[in-house]
This record gives C-alpha cells, structure tokens and sequence, in this order.
C-alpha cells in the first residue's frame, strides 16, 4: 500500500538544529512575483469567469504568441465537473491570471485496512488562458495510505482536463498524449503536472507577497503569546530563515507524546510561510493541539493572511483529520493529516505563497 502523506510535509525535511529546535523545511517557501494579496473565497464555477473572452492575449499574461489549442469556456467546465464530483474550489487572488485549486478528500473506513486511519486527499491546481482554455495543471496526492480510492480520484482529476484516452494513458504509465505532456513530480511519483503543448509554463508567477512582519518581530510577539521560540534553519536550505515555537500547554517530547510547533520562514523580505504542526501521536490528541495553537497566530497582528486561515481551518480541520486545501487571497493553504517525519501521523495547518510554474523544474523533469 502506498504511503501519500501530506503535500508541506511530503516537501519537508527535519532535523534538530544547533539553536535547539525541529525545523520542518518546506518547497512552499519559495515565492512567486509581487503583487497586493486579494482575500479569496470558496466559489461556484457560476462565480468565477467562465472563459468566455476571446482567445487573444496579451503580453502580461504570459500567454501571448504561443501556439497552443483553444478550448474556450474550458476552466469553467473542469470547475464545474470537480464541484459535481464533491470538490471544493477557489481561485487564486491575482486577477490578472486565471489560476484556481480544486481539492476533496475523504476518511475510508478502517475496518478496509489493518493499519491507522485511512485518509485519501487529492488537489488540483491549474492555470487557463483568458478565453478559458487550461494551460497547465498539477496534481497532487494527500493524505495516508491510499489504494484504489486515490487512483479513483486521480483520473477524475485527469479527466476533468483531458480526454478520456489520455487520462487512461498517464494511469498506465504511458507517454503519448493527444492532449500535451505530463511530466511526472520526481519527488513524489503519485503527483505531476499536465502541460498543453505550446504553453511554456516557467512564465506562470502568480503574485504573492510576504507578511509585513519579519521572524524578529514575530518573535516578541509569539513570547508574549506565552509561546516557547528560537530561530534556525530550513533543513537542507537556506541558514537563519525560520522562527520555530512550541505550545507548553500541548507540547509532550516524549516518545509517545504530541509535539506542537508554530514555524514561521522569513528568507528576508518578511513572514511567506506558516505552518501549525502536531506531530508524533494520534490524530484525536493533534488536532487539539493545533487548534489550541494556531489562534496564537493572531498575536502577529497580521490583517490580510491570518484571519482568512483561521477562519478557514474553523470549517475546515475536522475532527477526521481529512485533507483539505484552498487558496485564500494569494496563499495555498492546507490542513489534514498526513505521515510524520518523526513517525506515526502529523496533522498540519499551513499557509504559503504559491509557487512559480507550481513548483515544476524543467531541469529535474522528463515526460512520463
């Protein structure tokens, strides 16, 4: 059975710094372009733009001169298509691309499996051109030890952008599509990206700006929050980036306790990244814990992020620590139980600026 844990976590590395505290380095730190964040909502294919324009496009939208197939209209339908099939989906807040997410995720019964909750999350992030064609898509897995439902789930995703023929290809493995490519993540061999042949996707750079906060102010901050604080690193990444706190109402070391931790990277510009993690126990004592945590965020005075998260995670960190994701304004927010780092099962609530391409590498890449 294959082990899918959570997308922050999948993408983290841990290790015990010299300045004494767990860093959880994440691939979500890498920003995008700037821009003003716009708080986003969850929406109905109704609300969002259809695709309807025509099929020119400007040189701002990174589209323009490129050769590929116009199918106007087309990120309304997948929108439209996933909601049906029990998908949530927003849109990301720069207005001046069409950039939206999809994601559902579901609890399997345990009595299906031997072993620990049976979590399954999936999430689709894709990018349309103005007159509604999808450009480019990356899917990503959640959760805990899927089967057959990811799977499931997986070619509902494919086939919301792709023809059916296409979408049976990439789940036998293939490499000849009608379609465009599809590029498997080499990190994690459940996600990878679809890419419609003639868009070069390293233009997409969907604006997102750091918090006006810095790590060092935080720090004061999150201290008077009656938080436990010292900086360090991304482990494998950069030095003196990330500010990591403990909640002593929750936090248990021990080998059979919850560990909570608040981590907050700054590579210079200001707060990008936020992460509320338990790790180390069950999910009935982690979620508790995060949410015992994640209001200390508010302590930041942070007026643009914080309170769309938290109100979020409200309706979305559920007592089954099922996957769920959304943008909210300009971030990629998350939450849900996932594999730990230090074993057994982690439940996170994260925060970060979405990546440029959707964190896809040319370099490191090769068609499925």
């Amino acid at each position: 059975m294959r082990r899918v844990p959570l997308w922050s976590l999948a993408c983290c590395a841990v290790g015990f710094m010299a300045v004494g505290f767990m860093a959880v380095g994440c691939g979500g730190g890498e920003n995008g372009g700037h821009g003003t964040p716009k708080h986003g909502s969850t929406a109905s294919a109704s609300d969002l733009p259809s695709g309807s324009q025509s099929g020119s496009a400007t040189a701002s939208d990174g589209v323009a001169a490129m050769n590929f197939k116009h199918v106007p209209g087309q990120a309304g339908k997948v929108q439209q298509t996933l909601t049906g099939a029990g998908f949530e989906c927003t849109r990301h807040s720069d207005q001046s691309i069409d950039l939206r997410l999809c994601s559902k995720g579901q609890r399997l019964p345990d009595s299906q499996y031997d072993e620990g909750p049976q979590l399954v999350g999936g999430m689709l992030r894709y990018f349309s051109a103005p007159d509604g064609t999808v450009l480019f898509a990356k899917i990503t897995a959640t959760g805990i030890n899927n089967a057959a439902e990811w799977d499931a789930m997986r070619l509902q995703m494919l086939k919301s952008i792709v023809p059916a023929e296409d979408a049976a290809v990439i789940a036998a493995d293939g490499d000849k599509l009608t379609w465009g490519t599809y590029f498997t993540d080499p990190a994690h061999p459940s996600d990878g990206w679809l890419q419609a042949t003639g868009y070069d996707p390293t233009t997409l750079a969907p604006s997102g700006d750091p918090l006006s906060i810095t790590k060092e102010q935080a720090l004061t901050k999150l201290t008077a929050a009656k938080l436990e604080c010292s900086f360090g690193d991304i482990s494998g990444g950069e030095t003196d980036t990330m500010l990591g706190c403990s909640n002593p109402e929750f936090d248990d070391s021990s080998a059979d306790g919850v560990m909570t931790r608040i981590e907050l990277t700054d590579t210079g510009d200001g707060i990008s990244d936020i992460e509320v993690i338990g790790m180390r126990d069950q999910i009935k004592t982690e979620l508790p814990a995060v949410r015992a945590a994640a209001p200390k965020l508010s302590a930041l005075g942070d007026t643009k992020v914080v309170p769309g998260l938290l109100a979020w995670a409200k309706t979305h960190l559920d007592n089954d620590g099922v996957p769920h994701a959304a943008y909210i304004g300009d971030r990629l927010v998350q939450t849900g139980a996932g594999g730990s780092p230090v074993g057994g099962v982690a439940v996170e609530l994260s925060a970060s600026v979405e990546t440029p391409a959707l964190g896809f590498d040319p370099s490191k890449v090769t068609g499925n």
